[in-house]
């Protein structure tokens, strides 16, 4: 019954969402980057989505006596040492972003410290199903990450410390109904905010890469937990790997590692589809949690909107944490999320069946 009405409310609004407010947009991208008088800007879009930002962006980064170049997707992205900053829009509905080659030469420019950041806008790209891989994004979702930018950002800032501060306790467990029974610590670990600051004195204070790779909307708290303390056992509903979906799937980690898989179905497929992928595909990645309050999934939803930045919403990765400060290496990476987890510290709850507890 709630999946229906969820799709009734795609249906109600899907004549209207399409209608985005550009001007709103632009100003709130601008305000977050806070650019300096003579800065100069490279702003990179589709030839045929997201395209209507551009003229409002290039007014106000005008307005504020910065420079701003445009390239569209057809055209390769050119050395970024000229520019203290980039806007990385989405190059296409179908959610398609930077190559390997680009994403690395991204990460150089964006470690290369000082005032160099990214605002960051996947927008299509970040509507996922439960087990990490896209889910069709629609007009509902638009208008949904709209109200999500229209966010008040210091109550986000203050409910991202509260967590924080909280998650740095002690021992974090993460529990679903479906049987994931997972404990790490984080000790010292830094913490990645997705708080919506893009400010040149956001990145001169920057301990991670991701600190300078500032994402719309905005709501998720990052960390790599330290390497060898996650154990446990991460239980999904379904995995699809490759042209199969494995259903009732259990990894069970060990030190960090995954030590075992379990399925009722495909258990060979996620075997094989872990080993293809190398050694980092085995590591425990990411912890993150939702803090937006405009990006809650429906109780029930097959879709988790944007990368599970909404309030309550678990992520869990495997792979590559360099990004996050951690030591594991070799370019994979794989998202689940858990919209019905619990977390506590030591019995003291943060999160209640994909609720924030009060």
């Amino acid at each position: 019954m709630m999946r229906a009405a969820w799709l009734g409310v795609v249906m109600a609004v899907s004549g209207i969402a399409a209608d985005r407010d550009w001007e709103a947009m632009a100003e709130r991208f601008v305000q977050a980057v806070k650019p300096r008088p003579g800065e100069r800007a490279l702003a990179r879009f589709h030839r045929g989505y997201f395209r209507e930002l551009e003229a409002p962006l290039r007014k106000r980064l005008k307005a504020a006596k910065a420079r701003c170049d445009v390239i569209d997707d057809r055209q390769p992205l050119p050395s970024l040492d000229r520019y203290t900053l980039y806007f990385w829009m989405p190059l296409g509905e179908d959610g398609r972003q930077l190559d390997a080659r680009e994403r690395e030469a991204m990460a150089r420019w964006l470690d290369g410290g000082g005032a160099r950041r990214a605002l960051h806008v996947h927008w299509s790209e970040g509507t996922r199903r439960p087990d990490g891989l896209p889910a069709p994004h629609t007009p509902a979702l638009d208008a949904m990450y709209e109200r999500a930018l229209a966010i008040d950002y210091a109550a986000l800032r203050a409910a991202q410390d509260r967590a924080i501060a909280f998650l740095r306790q002690g021992t974090i467990r993460v529990l679903t109904p479906h049987g994931t029974d997972l404990m790490f610590r984080t000790g010292v670990r830094p913490w990645n905010r997705q708080d919506g600051d893009a400010s040149p004195e956001r990145a001169a204070s920057a301990r991670l890469r991701v600190d300078r790779d500032i994402e719309y909307p905005a709501g998720v708290i990052r960390v790599a937990p330290i390497e060898l303390t996650p154990h446990g056992v991460l239980a999904l509903p379904e995995m699809r790997v490759g042209a199969a979906t494995a259903r009732q799937v259990k990894l069970y980690f060990d030190n960090g590692r995954i030590s075992a898989v379990k399925a009722a179905e495909g258990q060979a497929e996620v075997e094989a589809y872990l080993k293809e992928n190398g050694e980092s595909a085995m590591h425990f990645r990411e912890f993150a949690l939702g803090l937006n309050r405009e990006l809650v999934p429906p109780p029930d939803a097959a879709v988790i909107p944007y990368f599970g930045y909404g309030a309550g919403v678990v992520r869990i990765s495997l792979g590559d944490n360099e990004e996050l400060g951690g030591s594991i290496r070799g370019g994979f990476t794989r998202w689940f999320f858990l919209p019905d987890a619990s977390v506590h510290v030591d019995n003291r709850y943060l999160v209640r069946g994909g609720r924030l507890a009060p």
